[in-house]
């Protein structure tokens, strides 16, 4: 673990940080030449519960002030846990048992949970939404304390420090806390896996690989199975180091097989049996997710809904960690830079060697580095595939402050050789500042990050819950309609807004989700088959058995081929939420996006939120989040420095900012169509209505 230790130089005064000690359990020491005196003392770390209730107050803030960043959220798992609890919502090609390519018993664990908030929440679903999303923050909230908890034990106070602050700075780690996505549940079981994996390799047991092992598959086998990569590094340690410690290698290969044996049965039997009650067939759901991914063929897999270039997760990653991810990637580099220039900085008791600490850690950011390239080099890249790693990538930022620390340290260790007067009290002072302002400063820019994805992107959610709990109360309260979920229901239409729909927790009993066509064209959901019955009042009701789940529903591919079926006739839509992004020249303005909010004779306006246009603002400002009167600091600042700096389009735009309307569109009713100007229409009207009249009684004479 990290300690401080007494430097062996004698001709300079100093307080040196040295490292990784996996098998030492003696505390860290400050020593004092200056005083002749040796203090114990021990770096503070937040106990257990202080580093619980840190967690928790800002995963709760992610879990009811986040929006959802991924429509994959919604539609592959909202919506089929929607479905479990309330008997309708939309089906994908991935749930339709030919294809079986997710995990009901993932569903089914959610829909547990958000059946008991139904019971205590009257059945106001947004309200379960929330609920749900809670729960994620304290089950991320455990996690966390966990994964720090074993960094502070097997690589010490300080990098356990530091892990704390980055995971609780991190803009990144605030979008994946509470996200509903199998990334995000494999993202905890790799923080518990790791709770044991940071510990030394045993020489008498098998109890941390064995415990890693069933973590990992856990996450890869309920959640998501390329999160296994993440255990990778574990397990080769395993097998190669301590080699004089643990002679008989045979014994670490048994406890691989056995862990790997064991965790496999212990996770996968229960999975494919849940799994055979909604499917009503033996599916092996992990199995099918690689084969479609991996060996998918031609036309197929992951790389038909789109592909980005290599530089998207670096610059995913600095958006998410800014200065953290960059330090995260200099940490090995900068641990090999440690070995050669001050080897010493990191030390152990192990009897493997003096380098044995330096492999030790090593191993523990490997994992990183791996998961980072192994994504990079697939063609299909989307954020949420590295929500395994964002732990890793707090804890490689941890380790590398720790080392950048050691460098300013030997750096003022030379001046004080060469007689430039740094007293220890001085250096200490310097490096607690220097890590103060590596902590503000990337903590700032994360709040900048997350600020700027809450006031640019949150009008959906904002205009949904407006939908939820006053147009529709208000509307029924006012003109009393006979609206039912099956025969009558209340239609709200979205066209190109499809992708950034919520879900049906945001919509109220009686209202169903209709898509009008877009310039999309690939597959959109639909609703699951759904089983009716009559009840003793003779209303049509929902039942209780969800035989979509293995009816095979036409209409599906997995090649995302556009379906037909999807679309609604804009004329029976009751509402509309579209995005009027006020273009000069609107590209938007066709026969498959029309722009709704200016056909005032068909659609009234009920309420409208401010919607960020990205492709029109300026790149930096629509990223982070500063007050104007700030931007227009900063520029005043930068026009100071060289024109080629302050002269590039970014920085004279900074600041710059385009709006969008994000609204809520109703159809305006027969006597609103039909105007007190429109006299001509009313004539007509008359007109038809009488010659009716007297055709019909003609015909009676």
């Amino acid at each position: 673990m990290i300690k401080q230790r007494k430097s062996k130089s004698s001709s300079s005064k100093e307080t040196k940080e040295t490292d990784i000690r996996p098998e030492s359990s003696s505390s860290p020491r400050v020593v004092n030449k200056a005083s002749g005196r040796r203090l114990i003392t021990t770096p503070y770390c937040p106990p257990s519960k202080t580093a619980f209730i840190a967690f928790l107050f800002v995963r709760i803030t992610a879990a009811l002030l986040s929006n959802i960043a991924d429509c994959d959220e919604v539609y592959n798992y909202w919506e089929p846990t929607h479905y479990l609890q309330y008997g309708y919502g939309m089906q994908t090609w991935e749930y339709s048992p030919i294809y079986a390519i997710r995990s009901w018993a993932y569903i089914q664990l959610h829909a547990t949970i958000g059946n008991v908030f139904s019971s205590l929440f009257n059945h106001d679903k947004i309200k379960v939404f929330y609920a749900i999303r809670v729960i994620f923050a304290v089950i991320c909230s455990l996690c966390e304390v966990l994964f720090y908890l074993s960094a502070v034990n097997n690589l010490g106070p300080r990098v356990g420090r530091y892990l704390i602050v980055t995971m609780l700075i991190s803009a990144g780690m605030w979008n994946a806390s509470t996200a509903y996505l199998p990334s995000t549940f494999a993202m905890y079981t790799t923080m518990i896996a790791f709770f044991y994996a940071l510990n030394p390799v045993s020489t008498t047991s098998g109890r941390r690989i064995y415990l890693t092992i069933f973590w990992v598959g856990l996450g890869s086998l309920l959640a998501w199975p390329f999160s296994a990569a993440a255990g990778i590094p574990a397990a080769i340690e395993e097998l190669v180091l301590r080699t004089a410690a643990l002679k008989n290698r045979f014994e670490r290969i048994r406890r691989l097989i056995i862990g790997f044996i064991f965790s496999t049965c212990m996770i996968l039997i229960p999975l494919v049996l849940i799994d055979y009650c909604y499917y009503r067939e033996v599916t092996i759901v992990p199995l099918n997710i690689i084969m479609y991914n991996v060996f998918g063929g031609k036309d197929k897999g992951p790389d038909i809904y789109g592909t980005e270039p290599w530089s998207f997760y670096f610059m995913n990653g600095f958006l998410n960690f800014n200065f953290l991810f960059i330090m995260a990637l200099m940490s090995i580099p900068g641990l090999i830079l440690t070995s050669m220039f001050d080897p010493g900085r990191i030390s152990s008791k192990s009897t493997a060697g003096p380098m044995y600490a330096y492999f030790y850690l090593i191993f523990r950011l490997l994992p990183f580095y791996l998961w980072l390239f192994t994504f990079i080099i697939q063609p299909h890249k989307e954020e949420r595939f590295l929500f395994v790693a964002y732990p890793l990538i707090c804890l490689n930022s941890a380790v590398a402050i720790f080392l950048i620390r050691g460098w300013v340290d030997r750096l003022m260790s030379l001046l004080s050789d060469r007689h430039i007067p740094i007293t220890a009290n001085a250096r200490r002072y310097c490096m607690k500042l220097l890590t103060a302002a590596i902590i503000i400063f990337c903590g700032g820019i994360s709040l900048a990050r997350i600020s700027a994805l809450h006031v640019h992107y949150s009008a959906p959610m904002t205009i949904f819950k407006h939908f939820y709990y006053e147009e529709i109360p208000s509307q029924i309260a006012a003109r009393q309609p006979q609206v039912d979920l099956i025969n009558n229901p209340i239609n709200l239409c979205i066209g190109k807004e499809w992708y950034r729909f919520p879900s049906h927790y945001f919509l109220p009993d009686g209202v169903r989700l209709r898509f009008l066509k877009s310039d999309f064209n690939g597959q959109l959901p639909k609703y699951f088959l759904e089983k009716n019955y009559i009840d003793s009042d003779n209303k049509t009701k929902l039942s209780a058995e969800r035989e979509g789940t293995w009816l095979v529903q036409e209409g599906f591919n997995d090649r995302n081929l556009e379906e037909m079926d999807r679309y609604f006739n804009v004329t029976q839509c009751d509402y509309i939420i579209d995005l009027e992004l006020n273009y000069a020249n609107s590209a938007l303005d066709n026969n498959n996006e029309q722009r709704y909010i200016i056909q005032t004779d068909q659609w009234s306006e009920v309420i409208c939120r401010p919607f960020l246009d990205a492709e029109n603002s300026n790149r930096i400002t629509r990223a982070f989040y500063l007050p104007p009167i700030a931007w227009q600091k900063l520029k005043k600042f930068i026009s100071y420095l060289p024109s080629r700096l302050a002269d590039s389009v970014t920085i004279k735009t900074l600041g710059n900012l385009k709006w969008g309307d994000y609204c809520l569109l109703r159809r305006k009713n027969v006597t609103e169509v039909i105007g007190v100007g429109d006299w001509k229409i009313q004539l007509y009207f008359i007109w038809g209505l009488g010659k009716i009249s007297f055709d019909i009684l003609e015909e009676f004479i």
